[in-house]
């Protein structure tokens, strides 16, 4: 394997252009090359490159570089007010050594349908900003996972930003990660909300769902359910349901395909509740 340290972006898209994997907190691909399940011939190294790692906010959203790691969004205020599911997420993301290694965009481009970063920023309309030695563009993250561990990212582009639409006053928003353990667990379901409100009608909706299918994605039923609605009982159990017919999860090692579409309903009603501040339904 051909090992190349870049200095710049553009270097960095040079040294692509021949096809090459790129490597920055190697949280993935190290343990996928040592297993054989990635046998790339080039790695081109831009864990240097500073000008892909920040948080920002603008007039478009809040903007997330490519190298931020975990531990940088436990660190920002703006992700705990704005982007308040992506925190939760971090949160529960590994353990701290993981953390302060991995990234926010290497997250995504491993493609893992329990990839912890990717219901909160599919729930939060997230977009990935791309370049390559021919130009730019911007993928909606909706768009982005196209099958098991394939993305829509063409060869020789790198994920420089993914930038989210911020929470405002009176959204509502929850996550929840099942897991086996509390540390350094892969998720058995992983479920964002984002409710973008206005007065008491959900105006908008964000419900994604991760490891319950070949790649994580937007529950656009569920999502239907609530829109343009005043979101109560029925509101909250036909979003459930729908989430729930949604899904087409695996039977693996750590739960049953049955469970984990029950576990779909049960877990958007809990957060739906959660997040509109309603009392947890006691069911017979």
């Amino acid at each position: 394997m051909e090992y190349v340290r870049a200095s710049s972006v553009d270097e960095a898209l040079s040294a692509a252009e021949s096809g090459a994997a790129f490597v920055s907190g190697g949280t993935n691909l190290v343990p996928d090359v040592l297993y054989g399940r990635n046998r790339a011939q080039r790695v081109v190294d831009i864990s240097r490159l500073s000008e892909l790692r920040f948080i920002e906010s603008n007039d478009d959203g809040i903007r997330i570089g490519a190298l931020a790691t975990v531990t940088d969004l436990l660190g920002s205020d703006l992700i705990r007010r704005e982007a308040t599911p992506l925190y939760e997420s971090a949160a529960e993301f590994a353990g701290p050594l993981v953390r302060n290694r991995a990234t926010v965009a290497g997250n995504l481009m491993d493609a893992s349908p329990a990839a912890d970063l990717a219901p909160p920023l599919l729930a939060l309309d997230g977009e990935a900003e791309l370049v390559s030695a021919v130009g730019r563009r911007t993928l909606p993250l909706c768009d982005f996972f196209v099958d098991y561990r394939k993305t829509g990212v063409w060869p020789g582009e790198l994920v420089t930003a993914i930038s989210v639409r911020p929470l405002g006053e009176g959204d509502k928003a929850a996550y929840h990660k099942l897991q086996l353990r509390r540390a350094m667990a892969i998720s058995v379901v992983s479920v964002a909300v984002a409710l973008r409100m206005d007065g008491e009608t959900c105006a908008e909706a964000g419900i994604a769902l991760g490891a319950v299918s070949a790649v994580p994605y937007r529950a656009e039923a569920a999502e239907e359910a609530l829109r343009g609605r005043v979101v109560g009982e029925a509101e909250i159990d036909a979003a459930a349901d729908a989430a729930r017919e949604s899904a087409s999860p695996i039977d693996d090692v750590r739960a049953s395909a049955d469970y984990r579409r029950k576990m779909c309903g049960v877990l958007v009603r809990r957060l739906l509740r959660e997040a509109l501040g309603l009392p947890e339904a006691v069911r017979a």
